[in-house]
């Protein structure tokens, strides 16, 4: 029984090219250091005396510059170079994020946080362009899988460190983003030397040929579907920890405890299942992703006890692994090549919009009647796992059908000067 899970464990990481590795450790050193936005709103308020209103204003500016840098990072990514733009990038951010402990007053904190914002997002298509770059349809998915393990992974250690931080001194939080951001910036530069990367050529190439995304109608359905089901998962940093609070009783340190569940469950398992699902039809199955995903949400207030309250993560999480790794993967299969690093700005353009109006809507309806946002979140997850189903039957390309390539597609990518 060991031998055979220790098999599957090496079968899931088997075959990815060493440079997504390396991706994945510069991945993982910025994430352990991410830790302003989670705390953002408590330093604002406690520190600087700003209002919860004007605090809650901040972090939406943040969340307009990661709007902004999704769409300039998808632009400016294709022109420069995917692993170049990302590297410059990190050292710009860096100092960004050290510079917050600076202004005391909210219009140069806003004006700082949304600079920061749309240089650090821009990062995110960038990253995504490189490992569709790296990869092929054969292991592209895994690929993507890893990155979302580093991200979760380091992400576990990111706000634990920095509630001691806090207790210390709110500034640090702020200088050791600022390093980690810069670090691994730093990792990069080592590693790839500002080399730009070829895209693996693949004897089976996708057969998408839109000048442009927005002019791919299955394309833009899919950003529209998944618009929908993201504005309900970010709920997540919300409404969700708050009918925790008030619905289930649990404190602080519990509701910590119910996103360690997640991010662990992400980081053992994750690999596993999307090697294990790699024949699936890809859109049918982020349709039931998004669904069950949702269905975690929509049975929050069915029951009051802390176990079940597991139980609804353990679904949630399952519904997240199912479409958010394999959503990535599906727009780096859509996209033709050249395109990567456009198509992966939309979708990066998309996640960001959804990050600031999930929670404006949330908010407002929980003020109405906090059940509500549950049950509205069960009938978004009919809707769109009807609508995936849909945009399947009307997508008859072989890419379709995710990591279902060959084995000649293990091919290693070549680094040009």
């Amino acid at each position: 029984m060991l031998r055979a899970t220790i098999a599957r464990y090496r079968a899931a990481y088997a075959g990815l090219p060493r440079e997504v590795w390396w991706l994945a450790v510069a991945l993982f050193v910025n994430r352990c250091g991410a830790m302003v936005l989670p705390f953002l709103t408590l330093y604002l308020t406690q520190k600087l005396g700003f209002s919860g209103a004007l605090a809650g204003r901040m972090v939406s500016v943040y969340g307009v510059g990661a709007v902004c840098g999704a769409y300039l990072g998808g632009r400016l990514a294709e022109r420069f170079g995917a692993i170049r733009f990302q590297t410059v990038c990190l050292f710009l951010a860096a100092p960004g994020f050290m510079f917050l402990p600076l202004w005391k007053t909210w219009p140069a904190m806003a004006a700082n946080l949304f600079l920061v914002s749309l240089i650090a997002e821009a990062v995110r298509p960038a990253n995504a362009a490189a490992i569709t770059q790296l990869t092929t349809p054969a292991n592209r998915m895994r690929a993507f899988a890893l990155q979302r393990l580093a991200a979760n992974f380091g992400f576990s250690f990111g706000p634990a460190i920095g509630g001691l931080l806090a207790t210390i001194d709110f500034k640090w939080l702020f200088f050791v983003d600022g390093f980690s951001t810069m670090a691994a910036g730093g990792a990069l530069l080592a590693i790839f030397r500002m080399q730009r990367i070829k895209r693996v050529v693949d004897v089976h190439p996708s057969t998408v040929t839109s000048a442009s995304p927005p002019r791919d109608r299955l394309f833009v359905g899919f950003l529209l579907l998944m618009l929908a089901n993201m504005i309900v998962f970010f709920q997540f940093g919300s409404t969700y920890p708050l009918f925790l609070h008030d619905h289930f009783g649990l404190n602080t340190d519990s509701i910590g405890l119910m996103f360690a569940v997640n991010t662990t469950v992400i980081v053992l398992f994750e690999m596993l299942l999307v090697d294990a699902i790699k024949d699936w039809p890809l859109l049918r199955t982020i349709g039931w992703g998004c669904l069950i995903s949702c269905v975690g949400f929509g049975m929050l207030p069915f029951g009051q006890s802390a176990l079940y309250a597991v139980a609804a993560m353990l679904v949630l999480t399952m519904g997240e692994m199912l479409s958010l790794a394999l959503s990535t993967g599906f727009v780096a299969n859509r996209s033709g090549a050249g395109g990567e690093a456009s198509y992966m700005g939309w979708y990066m353009v998309m996640l960001a919009t959804a990050s600031v109006a999930g929670p404006a809507i949330g908010s407002t309806i929980y003020q109405a009647n906090p059940n509500a946002v549950w049950y509205g979140a069960l009938g978004v997850g009919v809707a769109v796992l009807a609508g995936f189903q849909w945009l399947a039957s009307g997508d008859r390309r072989p890419v379709e059908v995710h990591d279902a390539a060959p084995e000649w597609a293990e091919a290693m990518p070549q680094l040009a000067e």
